[in-house]
């Protein structure tokens, strides 16, 4: 019983220590290691279904259409946003979003595009309230882990953190961004309007 109760404490600190090896590398500034450290593919995915929701909410299309038709509707405008995320996730935005909280003026799909909202510190993940981070966290799979990051001005900027395990290395696989954040996002990726004013 002693055994099976420290692999399972150990189990539960591995994915702490996955984010925190990630957090130094963003702090760091080292895009080959924070890189070294992501599933792309899964963040891609992950950020496409957020802002692909976000805009259909934020046009009001969602409101027009059923469970059935935001569903199609969403799976379609994924399909859309994918090659702009993938425009915007380069090894040098993810480490300035993990390490900054912040991605710099960018072109996607010909245009500029500017995300001015800022992404409380992923850095100082670690560093923030214990209690909070520890009670927050859970596994929501036997190779998947989701920490809770707080943001500065509120609940309106928290975010959520998932983490994937992939042979001996937890990656990062998705953000659950402030809505706040991925309503701008979408609007400056996926159509034509400026970014809206934080």
């Amino acid at each position: 019983c002693v055994v099976l109760a420290v692999l399972a404490m150990a189990y539960w600190v591995w994915p702490f220590v996955g984010a925190a090896q990630l957090a130094r590398a963003a702090q760091g500034g080292d895009a080959q290691q924070v890189i070294s450290r992501v599933d792309l593919p899964a963040l891609r995915r992950s950020l496409a279904r957020q802002i692909a929701l976000a805009y259909l909410q934020a046009t009001g299309r969602a409101q027009k259409m059923g469970a059935f038709g935001r569903s199609v509707a969403g799976a379609a405008a994924t399909t859309v946003a994918d090659p702009y995320v993938a425009e915007l996730l380069t090894p040098e935005n993810i480490t300035a979003l993990l390490g900054q909280g912040k991605i710099a003026h960018v072109t996607i799909g010909g245009r500029s595009v500017a995300i001015d909202r800022h992404l409380a510190g992923f850095t100082g993940l670690l560093d923030s309230n214990a209690l909070t981070l520890v009670t927050g966290s859970y596994f929501d799979g036997i190779a998947s882990f989701v920490l809770p990051a707080k943001g500065g001005a509120g609940r309106d900027e928290d975010y959520r953190v998932h983490l994937r395990l992939d042979g001996l290395t937890w990656r990062l696989s998705g953000i659950d961004l402030p809505p706040a954040m991925v309503e701008e996002m979408a609007r400056s990726i996926m159509s034509e309007d400026k970014p809206a004013t934080p």
